[in-house]
């Protein structure tokens, strides 16, 4: 893997900076505090996203900034992929947001999680550092932080070797060791179980034999009952079909009883209807009577009346019509008589023509007053005229209307003659419909007095059956009660049975089981023998073998490194069997405590180019071999140890090389120099 850019917004002290980095040797150099490790931090973020304890989400995002992102283009395995993660500031604080990463041009938006399943991929590394916050391989093959390697020098024996367990993945041997030692306990608990539960196995079949002996008497108790069950059965089925035949002959007779009080019902109905026919026809004859003598004579009057009235409609219409014209008349001649006076009035004021303007005589005034008053006289005549004709009209239209209102009161009574003869009609039909239904009814009484008659004889014929039903009913419940005794005795000794059965089903299957589990017992002591001074054994052997494998590169590697970049030949270096560095002075083993600054750092460089080589060796996988980046690994070395510098990077062989130092020297050695500064809290690339 080569690092070719990272773009960084709203990152720590970076606004919006894009940073490109070439192949071969790189120096990232600045000064303390100038954003050099934001740069190498921001990378591990875009590759893992944030990891707990190491890379944090609020040390990352800009204060003041809701949103941040980094993006990083690289080269893996000859193909370019750019990887985008961004950041979102919250209520609950900063988080991941969902990402996208490019593989040869093809986009793919995804979660946190799906990014950094999809780049352990790429980079060849175990899927199980999906699951965990550190990425230990890529933090020692890669880029470790400054202090992080000094660290795991000066930690206690066991935490050192529990972190290189991790790196190597040899851990899982400790893991199969302790996970075998609490099997082991949970095997001991089950054994003590076991014991305990099947202590009692003698007294379960003691108690299993004696259930049995009991299930047998009850067996023959039971036995015993079965022929008086039988028999009780068999006198109750004889008594029940007495009952049912008892049953037969009663329900007969109730239903006989049952249709001679629906006849004797009917009858007396039937009775009672022809006597209310009777009382109808008296009644509805002698209103016939009455409405005969009542229309007698006038059955022709209405026909008369009818043309009558029509002659006197007509001359009413026609009154009404000449009274109209006299009336339309009058108001013409009281209109023409109010021109005239308004003439009359117009001339009389009038001193010059209108239309020529002369001048209009008195007597040419005269003249045209004379003829207008002559017209209003004559039309006065005309309208008194026509007012007598109106007079005389109304008063025969009076005469008219009286006439008429009386010959309509004839024609009423005429319409009262007619309804009364249709009433005589209808009543005497109702008259004629009752005498057949009298008929009816006689016929209708004679065949409900033969039926009664019938019904009467049948009934007498099944006298006595309803004591008989009384005492085949008493008999059966005798029999039925008796049966019932049987049957309950029956049952108890069933229920009995049944219980015991069950019991001893349930004492057999825990015997069954306690059988079973001694056997499983001795099983279970192999396995617990085996696993205490076998397996726990065998995983501690292959663990120790895996890591005296890895110590002596491990080992050899360290001395080598150590060599070139101390600059005092007194002094060696080497690794016991814990990993932990022992320093050799002058033939004398010393602390590493009491080393020099740039003597720890140097050790701790060492320590850490001799682990990338092992773990890039061991994991053959692992697609980040070409790239290692060094942070601060100068940190108080000597002019003439910073020379060696240049030796190690020579010696590492690798396509891509990032150094991040303030120290000048190292910019004459590598091939390209990066340099950052920070400006009112703004990192830059100069």
């Amino acid at each position: 893997m080569l690092l070719k850019s990272i773009k960084l917004n709203n990152i720590r002290s970076y606004l919006n900076e894009q940073i490109d980095f070439p192949e071969g040797s790189v120096m990232l150099s600045g000064d303390i505090g100038s954003g050099k490790s934001t740069i190498l931090l921001a990378s591990e973020f875009a590759l893992f996203g944030i990891m707990k304890g190491d890379v944090s989400g609020e040390s990352l995002l800009r204060h003041g900034k809701k949103e941040g992102s980094v993006e990083v283009v690289l080269e893996i395995n000859r193909q370019e992929v750019v990887i985008n993660r961004a950041l979102k500031r919250s209520k609950q604080g900063v988080k991941q947001e969902a990402g996208y990463i490019i593989v040869n041009g093809v986009k793919k938006a995804a979660t946190a999680t799906e990014l950094k399943a999809v780049i352990l991929d790429l980079l060849g590394y175990p899927r199980d550092l999906l699951t965990k916050s550190k990425g230990l391989i890529y933090r020692y093959t890669v880029y470790t932080p400054q202090e992080e390697m000094k660290k795991i020098l000066f930690e206690d024996e066991e935490a050192r070797l529990n972190t290189l367990r991790k790196v190597f993945d040899v851990d899982k041997y400790k893991r199969i060791r302790e996970n075998a030692k609490l099997y082991i306990y949970e095997l001991k608990g089950k054994i003590r179980e076991i014991e305990g539960s099947t202590s009692d196995l003698e007294e379960k079949r003691s108690l299993l034999n004696e259930k049995k002996s009991e299930s047998e008497g009850i067996r023959l108790s039971l036995s015993s009952i079965l022929p008086n069950l039988k028999l009780a059965k068999g006198e109750v089925d004889n008594a029940r079909k007495s009952v049912k035949e008892c049953e037969k002959d009663t329900e007969k007779l109730v239903s006989l009883k049952k249709e001679f009080a629906l006849c004797d019902a009917e009858l007396k109905n039937r009775l009672s209807q022809r006597q209310r026919n009777s009382i109808d026809i008296d009644r509805i004859s002698k209103q016939a009577e009455q409405l005969k003598k009542d229309v007698s004579g006038k059955e022709d009057i209405s026909v008369s009346i009818s043309a009558k009235i029509k002659e006197k409609e007509n001359a009413l219409n026609y009154m009404q019509d000449t009274i109209l014209k006299i009336s339309k008349k009058i108001a013409e001649m009281s209109s023409k008589k109010e021109i005239s006076k308004e003439i009359k009035g117009k001339v009389s004021k009038l001193s010059s023509c209108p239309t020529c303007l002369q001048e209009v005589s008195h007597e040419h005034k005269k003249r045209i007053v004379d003829e207008e008053n002559r017209k209003i006289q004559d039309m006065e005549e005309t309208i008194s005229i026509h007012a007598e004709q109106e007079k005389k009209a109304n008063e025969e239209i009076r005469k008219l209307k009286k006439e008429f209102d009386e010959l309509r009161k004839i024609e009423s009574a005429a319409e009262a003659v007619k309804v009364k003869l249709n009433e005589l009609s209808l009543r005497l039909r109702n008259i004629e419909i009752l005498k057949k239904e009298q008929e009816k009814i006689k016929q209708d009484i004679g065949k409900i007095n033969m039926k009664k008659m019938k019904l009467g004889e049948e009934i007498d014929s099944l006298k006595g059956i309803e004591e008989k039903y009384r005492n085949a009913r008493k008999s059966l419940d005798e029999k039925q009660n008796s049966l019932h005794e049987i049957e309950i005795e029956k049952n108890t000794f069933e229920t009995d049975l049944k219980g015991r059965l069950a019991l001893i089903k349930q004492i057999e299957a825990e015997i069954g089981k306690k059988e079973g589990d001694r056997k499983k017992l001795g099983r279970i002591r192999d396995i617990q023998h085996w696993l205490d001074n076998n397996f726990t054994s065998l995983m501690a052997l292959m663990e120790k073998q895996v890591m005296a494998k890895v110590y002596h590169s491990f080992n050899e590697l360290f001395q080598n490194w150590f060599k070139m970049l101390m600059e005092d030949e007194t002094i060696n270096a080497r690794l016991d069997d814990s990993f932990t560095p022992v320093i050799q002075q002058n033939g004398y083993d010393t602390n590493i405590a009491f080393l020099s600054g740039g003597e720890k750092t140097s050790c701790a460089l060492a320590y850490r180019l001799a682990l990338n080589k092992v773990i890039n060796d061991l994991i053959s996988t692992v697609n980040t071999k070409d790239l290692i980046i060094l942070d601060e690994p100068t940190d108080g070395f000597s002019s003439e140890q910073l020379d060696r510098v240049r030796e190690v990077v020579d010696e590492l062989g690798m396509r891509q090389i990032i150094i991040v130092s303030h120290e000048q020297k190292v910019e004459g050695f590598v091939d390209k120099v990066i340099r950052i500064q920070k400006n009112e809290h703004v990192s830059s690339v100069v």
